[in-house]
């Protein structure tokens, strides 16, 4: 992510820091309600299978309305014009005595085509993930075609933490403060698809059944063959 967005990244928490310092310094807290709601990005990849050739395509799809349901839908939030701070991580899964954070880069083994919004790489593994805003609904859509064999995962990643607008607020408070917890991408409703890659190929464990929390599941493995 560039220089710009981290700046911007700060100044937002920087604002929300300020905003519970006031808060907690408050003779009379009773008339104001501080809420911290964990939210899911949905992000629609396909096909789901778990092997593709060299040249096949993955569709990358993400459409997601401005109002938000909290991740254990208590509360919806208005976020208008918001930078979620979305970006992809690629890396080849090769190297059994490290974690899935420890495996390399392998963002040059694909070619990126944006067709709403956009994906810019960076480095070896990162790439900036640019959603536009309509008014009312966030969108990437876009292609990745596969360029080389072998074993890789995809990491959609959101980085936002800050104030956002509460819809249908509470009564009773004459201050709500709309705070946005840790919060994650939600990759093919959560489905643990080829999740056992992670433990064959990296020294990651993951739970696979299909019960499990859905919480981070924002990864897309698969493997590529001549």
């Amino acid at each position: 992510m560039g220089t710009n967005a981290i700046v911007k990244k700060a100044g937002l928490l920087a604002q929300l820091l300020l905003v519970l310092i006031l808060a907690s310094f408050s003779c009379e807290d009773d008339d104001t309600l501080y809420l911290s709601k964990a939210f899911q990005l949905p992000i629609d990849v396909i096909p789901q299978k778990e092997i593709f050739k060299v040249g096949n395509t993955i569709y990358v799809n993400i459409n997601f309305p401005k109002i938000l349901s909290d991740k254990d839908k208590t509360v919806q939030y208005l976020f208008e014009d918001y930078d979620f701070g979305t970006s992809v991580r690629i890396v080849e899964l090769k190297d059994k005595t490290q974690p899935l954070a420890g495996q390399p880069g392998s963002i040059q083994s694909f070619k990126f085509i944006n067709q709403v919004g956009g994906i810019y790489p960076f480095g070896a593994g990162g790439g900036e993930l640019k959603l536009v805003f309509t008014g009312d609904t966030y969108i990437y859509k876009g292609k990745i075609i596969l360029k080389k064999p072998g074993i890789y995962n995809i990491s959609f990643m959101s980085d936002f933490s800050s104030i956002a607008t509460v819809v249908k607020a509470p009564s009773g408070y004459k201050h709500i403060i709309a705070g946005v917890g840790p919060s994650f991408t939600l990759v093919n409703s959560g489905i643990p698809l080829n999740y056992h890659l992670f433990v064959k190929y990296t020294a990651s464990e993951f739970e696979t059944s299909d019960d499990s929390d859905t919480q981070a599941r924002s990864f897309f493995p698969f493997v590529v063959v001549e």
